[in-house]
């Protein structure tokens, strides 16, 4: 489904829980201060997401998704928080669809929500429809 401008809606939970799953490890690293390479490409790609966020946070009007972020920064083993985040960030996306597509391109290249996709049809006098996203009302014109 795209926006009036142009630029593709993702579903915020989805999102959000890409993101958290990208951010969990970039939390337990600054915790530890890792040094592996797998754990430095991890951290760099995390710390992009993490600043992406942060510079966002001014539509945070009431905050939650600074405190969240704060909160699995202070201890990011916790998974209580962890699943906070998840929450408050897709709250966040809800209220401000339109940053969907700017987080999605800040996730690192192996974790970007795909927005493709394929389909076959074979036979005789077929038809194919995919939506993808949410309240989609498809009509169908076929005799």
């Amino acid at each position: 489904m795209l926006w009036p401008d142009g630029g593709i809606m993702f579903d915020p939970v989805t999102l959000a829980t890409t993101t958290v799953a990208v951010l969990s490890p970039y939390f337990a690293a600054a915790a530890k201060k890792a040094a592996e390479k797998l754990g430095e490409d991890t951290y760099a790609g995390a710390r992009k997401v993490v600043a992406w966020l942060r510079s966002n946070l001014s539509s945070d009007k009431d905050g939650e998704l600074k405190k969240a972020l704060d909160r699995v920064e202070s201890d990011p083993a916790n998974v209580d928080k962890t699943a906070a985040l998840r929450v408050a960030l897709a709250e966040f996306l809800t209220a401000h669809p339109g940053l969907s597509h700017q987080l999605n391109e800040s996730l690192p290249v192996q974790n970007r929500i795909s927005t493709t996709m394929s389909a076959t049809t074979q036979g005789n006098d077929n038809s194919t429809i995919q939506a993808a996203g949410q309240n989609i009302h498809i009509e169908s014109n076929r005799r």
